[in-house]
């Protein structure tokens, strides 16, 4: 059976939705994925896992001195609350949250800029902030076409710095709260933690001779809140489902297994909870493949490499073997090629990014409505996928030793936060 970029991007439409981890609409493209799957001839079926989750019943924020305004926040799911008649403290803006800003943080409601990344919020718990404020978008953001982000406490701020107070803003109401010289501020928020499911899809193709040896295949297809996440990631999942089509129509010499992950964009936890499951059988995997992000019109290809030189020069020969430029690394790769790596398993991305003012991901613009990914760009990575894993599949060795450099074995350990950022080596 030969691949096809038009009916893996009429899969794409098909499943161009929302699908939050844990929602029903997750669950659903997780069915109608393992439908696919099973009808092309492989075995499938699903597993399913806990998930930290939030539920934010309500949100309120407004500047109280020198002047009134309530202003739209959304609140971190998994957020501590505040107390039912709210909190009244004194505003402060942290910037990047030097010590300078954290020396005057301690009992006030604190604006930083950008996201809330693990080490300012171990900083912001550790000086007595009373609450945290973040926000999203850029000042020229029209409200009418963009959305006030829904962030999440993940479990690996509030298990080792506890839960705070936090909510998140557009980026033009922190910039006026900033301008217009708030002092104070009122801040209601009512949330809850509860345990979730969520669901990996989990297909196998037996090998022949080789049977013993198995190629691991990835992608994840669950999206965040607002976007349908047809480049972030249903692109690469569509191109997973035809790879299984070919291999189940041309049995090949190792054992293929196929997983589309769910909750990835909330930690890899889809990836991570398949490695924890299956980790006796990790030692016969000889190598992942995982795709993750493609199809945009304007872009550029990249494979950046969780192994070693040798499999970095492999990897980049096959790709102009078959005449399409790809920028070819060892490098880590923020997506479920992760855990395999952390347990010794040489992974390869296959990406396909969109041009800077072509690339619109994480919000309602990774949408079809954009226009900015094609069926023929889809195409790329989909030969790309398809001549690595057909080599590999079917070599007479494989061609990728099993081993994970020490460069990238760091650097796995300092995304997994298993190395603090200013640790000594």
């Amino acid at each position: 059976m030969d691949t096809s970029a038009h009916r893996a991007f009429a899969l794409l439409k098909a499943l161009a939705y929302e699908r939050v981890s844990c929602s029903e609409a997750e669950k659903a493209a997780a069915n109608h994925l393992m439908e696919e799957a099973r009808a092309a001839g492989a075995q499938v079926h699903l597993e399913p896992f806990a998930v930290p989750c939030g539920r934010v019943r309500r949100a309120k924020l407004a500047v109280t001195e020198p002047y009134y305004k309530e202003y739209f926040a959304t609140g971190y799911e998994r957020s501590a609350s505040t107390p039912p008649e709210g909190l009244d403290a004194e505003f402060f803006y942290a910037e990047d949250v030097l010590p300078a800003h954290l020396a005057q943080a301690s009992g006030k409601i604190v604006l930083i800029n950008g996201r809330l990344r693990r080490g300012d919020y171990e900083k912001l718990q550790k000086a007595g902030a009373a609450a945290i404020l973040t926000f999203s978008g850029t000042l020229l953001d029209r409200e009418s076409e963009t959305d006030c982000d829904i962030r999440k406490l993940r479990e690996t701020l509030t298990e080792p710095f506890g839960f705070a107070v936090a909510l998140n803003l557009r980026a033009a109401d922190a910039a006026e709260i900033v301008r217009r010289g708030a002092k104070t501020m009122h801040i209601e928020l009512e949330s809850e933690c509860y345990d979730g499911e969520s669901q990996n899809v989990c297909a196998r193709i037996p090998g022949t001779d080789r049977a013993g040896e198995i190629i691991s295949f990835g992608a994840h297809y669950d999206s965040v809140y607002f976007s349908t996440g047809v480049y972030d990631n249903m692109a690469g999942s569509v191109i997973l489902m035809e790879l299984l089509r070919h291999f189940a129509a041309h049995p090949p010499r190792r054992t293929l297994l196929f997983n589309w992950y769910g909750s990835e964009e909330q930690g890899l936890l889809g990836s991570k909870a398949y490695v924890a499951a299956h980790e006796a059988e990790l030692k016969d995997h000889v190598l992942m493949i995982n795709l993750d992000v493609a199809a945009p019109t304007l872009g550029q290809n990249s494979a950046p490499v969780l192994g070693t030189e040798a499999a970095v020069g492999y990897v980049d020969a096959l790709m102009k073997e078959l005449g399409i430029a790809c920028k070819t690394t060892l490098d880590i790769y923020s997506s479920d090629c992760i855990p395999f790596a952390d347990k010794g398993v040489p992974a390869v991305n296959l990406c396909r990014f969109g041009a800077p003012g072509a690339n619109f991901i994480h919000d309602r613009r990774d949408s079809l409505k954009s226009r900015y990914i094609d069926e023929r760009s889809l195409g790329i990575t989909l030969r790309q996928a398809l001549h690595l894993a057909d080599r590999v599949a079917n070599a007479a060795v494989c061609p990728i030793e099993r081993k994970v450099s020490k460069e990238i074995r760091e650097k796995v350990d300092k995304y997994l936060f298993k190395k603090k950022e200013n640790e000594e080596e």
